[in-house]
């Protein structure tokens, strides 16, 4: 009897290498929370890997200070979107004005004011825990918007209204926000002045309080501080942090009937 050899052959695959899917998505199988809430796109969008949902237009992964489309002049929403279109049927809270590359951290602003007519203080007194800034040039180095308004209220919120402003300000789908919204400090302002036009634009979009721009007197309190009487403000009209040369020209008696906008870390 002839003896036979058998040959038998095993099929080798390559490994399958699957590229980056919706724009750094995270690793997560809940479509909603990647922003899939479509049931279908009318104009093309993208469709959840795992399921049978689809995200419109730009939308998917928009949630979070990683998204790089978070940015200047973007509108945040109360469900933690974060783009530069307005949604209809969201409910927007705020426009990115500040972004801390270094920490990764953003900033948006109230789109509308937290109180009109309001003093920065009831009384001349230095408050210990924040720096006095006398020139313009380091007024705006200042980025403690929080630390500086906490440091306020712990002497009485009836004695810093501003303060207590910002503070107890809660946009409406946003209650839960209360007593996190800050008085933006004089750096966050400057921000604001260097990105006006992305800014405005948003909060026109997001049908948000514009920011004056026909009257010299609309001006708006900052959290840094000049001196015991004192405090750095923002002024809408002119730019305040940016286009005047003099530069001990943006403080002023912080007894005056200023704007509250407050800012709020995301």
């Amino acid at each position: 009897m002839r003896k036979f050899t058998l040959l038998t052959s095993v099929l080798l695959t390559a490994p399958f290498s699957v590229g980056k899917v919706s724009a750094q998505c995270v690793a997560t199988q809940d479509c909603a929370a990647l922003g899939y809430t479509e049931t279908s796109c009318e104009s093309g969008g993208i469709k959840c890997p795992f399921g049978n949902t689809w995200a419109c237009k730009s939308e998917s992964c928009d949630r979070g200070k990683d998204n790089p489309d978070c940015t200047y002049g973007s509108i945040y929403y109360n469900d933690g979107t974060c783009i530069k279109e307005f949604v209809s049927g969201r409910i927007p809270i705020g426009v990115v004005v500040y972004m801390d590359t270094v920490d990764n951290q953003k900033w948006i602003m109230a789109l509308d004011n937290a109180r009109s007519n309001v003093k920065w203080s009831t009384e001349e007194v230095d408050v210990p825990e924040i720096t006095n800034y006398t020139l313009k040039r380091t007024a705006i180095s200042d980025l403690k918007s929080c630390e500086n308004t906490k440091a306020m209220l712990a002497l009485g919120e009836s004695k810093y209204p501003a303060a207590a402003a910002a503070k107890n300000y809660a946009p409406a789908g946003a209650e839960s926000t209360k007593g996190k919204w800050c008085l933006p400090s004089a750096g966050i302002w400057n921000m604001v002045n260097n990105h006006r036009t992305e800014i405005d634009a948003a909060i026109s979009r997001a049908s948000g309080t514009a920011f004056s721009s026909s009257s010299f007197y609309y001006y708006y309190w900052s959290s840094s501080e000049y001196s015991s009487n004192n405090a750095w403000y923002w002024g809408s009209s002119e730019g305040a942090f940016g286009n005047n040369d003099k530069d001990d020209y943006y403080y002023n008696y912080n007894g005056n009937p200023y704007f509250v906008r407050p800012v709020l870390a995301i």
